[in-house]
């Protein structure tokens, strides 16, 4: 099924994400539920390399992800769309000092930051309607470094209030940086969440 078709017809209502972080600190358990601490652990270990100097992390949601990444980043660029999600970050990743938190909401890329060589594309693309999930990639593809690796997790199903299921966002990211000549480094699939880690050849040019 070609996902910008299914998307663009169709009378969605993604979640206002400024009222739910407003109603509630943690709305989706990230920190305490096991299929968060669960999947954070596949992330970890599915990371290629041991060490990255710049990450992103563009939808961070309560920041538990981004505080993972300080330990392995010299630099983690932490941004969501909620002015409330970037406090409750900001509690998150308090004392961590490599974190940068900003208000900032894809497609646009956040001013004067990158390039990055890790973008960490969780559980938030489905959100976005097809032209958006489009230029949000192309944002991703402009602000890597020519060894960046992009990891891309999503839960395999279709929330209600999304424009696709993470099984076909997955599909579009794979395909969208598999056309720009990145490989497919990782596919790991999960009763609960696919992930897949997509990496640019040294010696290609961000395009």
């Amino acid at each position: 099924m070609d996902v910008a078709s299914a998307g663009a017809g169709a009378m969605i209502q993604p979640p206002d994400f400024e009222a739910l972080y407003g109603r509630e600190h943690d709305p989706w358990r990230v920190g305490s539920s096991w299929y968060e601490q669960r999947k954070l652990a596949v992330v970890a270990a599915t990371l290629r390399q041991p060490h990255y100097a710049a990450a992103w992390d563009p939808a961070c949601g309560t920041g538990h992800l981004a505080r993972h990444l300080a330990s392995i980043a010299d630099r983690v660029l932490a941004t969501d769309g909620s002015a409330r999600a970037i406090e409750i970050s900001r509690a998150t990743c308090r004392g961590l000092a490599s974190v940068e938190l900003q208000t900032w909401l894809l497609p646009s890329a956040p001013p004067d930051r990158g390039p990055f060589d890790l973008v960490v594309l969780s559980e938030f693309v489905y959100y976005l309607p097809p032209t958006e999930r489009r230029a949000a990639l192309d944002t991703v593809r402009r602000l890597s470094r020519p060894h960046a690796e992009v990891l891309a997790v999503h839960w395999r199903h279709r929330p209600h209030d999304a424009y696709a299921s993470g099984e076909e966002t997955q599909r579009e990211i794979v395909a969208d940086l598999s056309g720009h000549g990145w490989s497919h480094a990782v596919r790991h699939v999960d009763e609960h969440f696919v992930l897949d880690v997509m990496e640019r050849p040294p010696g290609q040019q961000a395009r």
